[in-house]
């Protein structure tokens, strides 16, 4: 009898531990008790592939920072890192002007951005010269009412566009505050805010805040590089018309006339002669007007065969919009997550319109110098064909900051030919032209823009000699 119970015991126990053995192989293989780790913000925002992207080996991100939860306002950003990341590559911000236009669609996917659209508005082909081979880049369509970027309260952006400049340096701080939480890994980065047109006013104005407010939350800022830039109204006001006189768009006679009646005597003939001026150039692509005008906006059935982005081609805002308004695309960057049935645009013109007319006329040049007196290094370029800002405009901005010349101008190059011509200054403060590019200039000249944006960074001179 003891013996019986004996085998049944063990019976009872091998049964046991084979069940055991059993439930224990079925869950391992099956997950069932494996805790389910949740994605991290970062994680949601990574994009796997862009709608028609070749093959790359770095990662990109995209979604929204909120930068007002009483409002509900939120910034889109995209961002690219670099080619081959290391933990000393910097963080490179950049903004598109207007004031209204998108980061996304110009200098993303139309300058300095790592793919550009084709002809198809489908399909992505690669820019070799992106500025992601030397640094991490980040995008950011700013403010809210651009691009993918929105508030929740419509009157708030009304509001916004009547302040404008201070709000939107403050939500560009809150953005890259709450980006930086989210990307930890940037933080203490060196970091390089850039950009073109009125980012003249953005890019100076977050770094006064950074600067101001590093006690609390500190960036490790180190320069800042703007191009063609909006930096003082009264100053660049008459450089359009001398800029167009040295290029032969209006005659010695028409200049003089304007002057007799608008600069040295403000007439009430003033008004007819700069209509006159304007006229001269209206057939023209003001941003570079030795390029072609865009005559045919139609996209193609296919790519156009053998394209580069050598190839200046002045219809592209039309692929890029095409592009941002397919449904796949805004699912693959995480963008209008909310569905809302509205049309993507490259610039909102309303709130270009609606911007305080003040804050346009407001000059840049006592933050800049705050700037350069604190240490940061600041590089302001000028595409030499550009007529929207011209270089005579920022060289008459330049003669009123009356800054000390320490290496006198002269030319630089890349591949054996004059990439432009450059200025130092004693006070941290250097400027260059590009020579054959326009107000885009990462577009007209992509070798000679991503040389002029590597001696930035590297703090190395530009090349002096072929």
């Amino acid at each position: 009898m003891g013996k019986q119970q004996d085998w049944s015991v063990t019976a009872s126990v091998f049964l046991f531990l084979s069940l055991t053995s059993q439930i224990i192989h079925c869950t391992s293989q099956t997950d069932v008790i494996r805790p389910q780790s949740i994605p991290s913000e970062k994680e949601k925002d990574l994009i796997k592939k862009l709608p028609g992207q070749p093959s790359v080996s770095f990662r990109q991100y995209g979604g929204y920072v909120s930068v007002n939860e009483t409002v509900g306002r939120f910034l889109y950003y995209y961002f690219v890192e670099a080619i081959q990341p290391n933990n000393s590559t910097p963080l490179v911000i950049w903004f598109n002007g207007g004031p209204g236009c998108s980061s996304l669609s110009g200098g993303a996917f139309m300058e300095l951005g790592p793919f550009r659209v084709h002809s198809d508005g489908k399909t992505l082909f690669r820019n070799p010269y992106s500025w992601n081979n030397e640094a991490n880049l980040l995008f950011i369509e700013t403010p809210a009412g651009v691009g993918f970027s929105y508030s929740n309260t419509p009157i708030d952006l009304e509001e916004f566009a009547m302040e404008a400049d201070k709000p939107t340096a403050e939500d560009n701080y809150i953005f890259l505050v709450n980006w930086l939480k989210r990307f930890p890994e940037f933080k203490g980065r060196e970091i390089y805010i850039t950009g073109q047109s009125y980012a003249g006013h953005y890019v100076p104005q977050l770094a006064q805040l950074i600067l101001q407010r590093n006690n609390q939350n500190f960036i490790n800022l180190r320069g800042i590089l703007i191009g063609n830039p909006g930096l003082d109204f009264y100053a660049e006001l008459y450089g359009g018309n001398e800029f167009m006189l040295s290029h032969a768009l209006i005659s010695q006679e028409n200049m003089d006339n304007f002057n007799n009646n608008c600069k040295e005597n403000f007439t009430e003939d003033c008004g007819s002669w700069m209509q006159k001026l304007e006229s001269q150039a209206k057939h023209l692509e003001s941003f570079n007007i030795y390029a072609p005008v865009c005559l045919n906006s139609t996209l193609s059935s296919k790519p156009k065969k053998c394209t580069t982005v050598m190839e200046i081609d002045l219809c592209s805002p039309y692929y890029v919009k095409t592009y941002f308004n397919t449904k796949k695309v805004q699912e693959a960057i995480h963008a209008n997550t909310t569905k809302t049935p509205y049309e993507w645009k490259s610039c909102n013109d309303e709130m270009t319109l609606m911007w305080s007319q003040d804050d346009k006329e407001a000059s840049m040049i006592p933050i800049l110098q705050e700037l350069m007196g604190k240490g940061v290094r600041i590089l302001v370029y000028s595409g030499d064909l550009d007529l929207g800002v011209p270089f005579t405009s920022t060289l008459a901005v330049l003669k009123k900051m009356n800054l000390t010349i320490v290496n006198e101008w002269r030319p630089w190059f890349t591949e054996g030919q004059v990439g432009g011509y450059t200025e130092d200054y004693k006070e941290n403060f250097s400027f260059a032209t590009v020579r054959g590019a326009g107000h885009y200039m990462p577009r007209d000249q992509p070798i000679r823009g991503l040389e002029l944006f590597t001696s930035f960074i590297r703090n190395t001179p530009l090349p002096q000699t072929p």
